[in-house]
């Protein structure tokens, strides 16, 4: 790896939990979210039903999904558990190179032309799908070909989705008993999503790029005001790596009124070290649709 690769990278956290054996490989599970902004790694022990170990890497500026596989190739060798062998391997792709299809219109053999109609391809990807059981729907994304390679080189077993997957049959499964509208915000370094949700119906799912708070917060209200909702009253529930004292949300409050944090499902244990974390923050990390 060439020293300007090595500048794109850096390690923000690393812990594993005593629990971790290396004699129980074929106990645990390793998850991967990996995308322009970086690289999440975690561990879920399936007997005990706990998460057990956690890794972050910072990627910078980048553009290129070659780089993004590279990359993942440095932060392997630098982990304490990536580069293990485990029984099984779940990689969450995270890109904007996805969109949403109804299963009763959804035909195979037009899943790239579904995914040209919002997205530009460079024509080096795998067309992939994932199942969204809780609405009948299929979201068709693009997978780089090269992070798919480097992969499937390093582990026998690995199942692939996109992180949107995840996110959304989440929140539709945490919130099929209300009966009122929510504005959902996952925020991430570079690029948020926002979800609308009513009851058991997904009404609203899209991706923004931003680079400061304004950006942010002008997308939130393009949304409000496209799908005729008054930040005055309606739930906004934020979601992510997102701090109290950061300024995107010390600008939102300012324009949304019902504003607050929304928290993941314990439907797990949690290593004392990950306890520490906000319960907003890595929510389509920590998520059973990707174990």
């Amino acid at each position: 790896m060439t020293t300007e690769l090595k500048t794109k990278i850096r390690q923000i956290n690393s812990f594993v939990d005593e629990a971790f054996d290396i004699e129980r490989l074929a106990d645990f599970h390793l998850v991967l979210q990996i995308g322009n902004d970086g690289l999440f790694a975690i561990v879920y022990d399936k007997e005990k039903n706990k998460y057990i170990a956690f890794e972050y890497y910072s990627f910078q500026q980048i553009y290129n999904p070659e780089v993004v596989s590279d990359l993942f190739e440095l932060a392997r060798n630098e982990s304490k558990f990536i580069d293990r062998k485990y029984r099984s391997v779940t990689c969450s792709v995270v890109n904007n190179l996805s969109t949403l299809v109804p299963s009763a219109l959804f035909e195979s053999d037009k899943k790239k032309t579904y995914l040209k109609f919002n997205t530009s391809l460079q024509g080096d990807e795998l067309i992939m799908i994932d199942e969204i059981r809780n609405i009948e729907t299929k979201n068709v994304y693009a997978l780089p070909f090269s992070l798919k390679s480097k992969l499937d080189s390093y582990y026998s077993k690995i199942n692939y989705h996109h992180f949107s997957s995840a996110l959304i049959e989440d929140l539709l499964s945490q919130n099929k008993n209300q009966t009122k509208k929510k504005l959902f915000i996952h925020v991430q370094a570079s690029h948020l999503e926002t979800i609308v949700i009513e009851g058991k119906k997904l009404i609203f799912y899209n991706t923004f790029n931003y680079q400061t708070a304004e950006d942010f917060i002008y997308y939130v209200l393009f949304v409000c005001e496209q799908l005729h909702l008054n930040p005055e009253n309606i739930e906004t529930l934020l979601l992510g790596e997102i701090e109290r004292t950061s300024a995107i949300f010390t600008l939102s409050q300012k324009y949304i009124r019902n504003l607050k944090f929304g928290e993941r499902a314990d439907s797990a244990e949690y290593s004392y070290q990950l306890q520490t974390f906000p319960k907003h923050f890595y929510f389509s990390l920590f998520n059973k649709y990707l174990l």
